[in-house]
């Protein structure tokens, strides 16, 4: 079973870049968010570089900044020093 799993990780990326631009796009339709471009590289094994691209105002900015990061953080204390 672990080596099926092996042999689908290169397609990773294509996936990651789709689940942000997933959630993205629910920013965006709720007028959170401009525009946005979001790209996902595959390093290496298990490693991925991530480019989100945001097109914000500034009274958008303070919302992203005091309602979303915070509760986005909570769910990655585990790995983030928060």
């Amino acid at each position: 079973m672990l080596r099926v799993a092996l042999a689908f990780e290169p397609l990773a990326p294509t996936a990651i870049t789709f689940l942000i631009s997933r959630n993205l796009r629910d920013l965006h339709n709720h007028g959170l968010i401009g525009d946005f471009k979001a790209h996902t590289k595959r390093l290496g094994k298990f490693h991925y570089k991530m480019e989100v691209e945001l097109e914000v105002n500034e009274k958008q900015c303070n919302y992203i900044f005091s309602h979303l990061l915070p509760n986005r953080f909570t769910v990655l204390r585990r790995w983030f020093d928060v």
